[in-house]
């Protein structure tokens, strides 16, 4: 009975840092992101698809269908901000624990 409650435990804290790992990759994807379409002539439409490329490879992959990201420029300030599932120890725990909601930004730059 002990070694029940223990690896349920065990199991929860992993969750806890697969989901602040997921955060973290998404943080930085999004991030990226900013930078790549704060460049001159990218449009900023691009945001969401190099979201999902840069997720590609990762751990974070199996929810990167849920991913939903939106561009906004405010004068000189490019902000992605991006939402997905969070990914679960095994497929079936997808979404178990709560969505990730993260923004990236960047200052655009401008063609002389």
């Amino acid at each position: 009975m002990v070694l029940v409650l223990l690896l349920m435990l065990f199991l929860a804290l992993v969750s806890v840092g697969f989901w602040a790992y997921s955060r973290t990759l998404l943080t930085s994807a999004s991030a990226d992101a900013a930078r790549y379409i704060a460049n001159a002539d990218i449009p900023d439409t691009a945001a969401a698809e190099r979201v999902a490329t840069l997720l590609d490879g990762s751990i974070a992959a199996s929810t990167s269908a849920s991913l939903q990201c939106r561009s906004a420029t405010e004068g000189q300030l490019v902000q992605v901000t991006c939402t997905m599932r969070t990914p679960g120890i095994i497929s079936l725990l997808d979404g178990v624990m709560p969505d990730i909601t993260v923004t990236g930004h960047s200052v655009k730059e401008v063609a002389r």
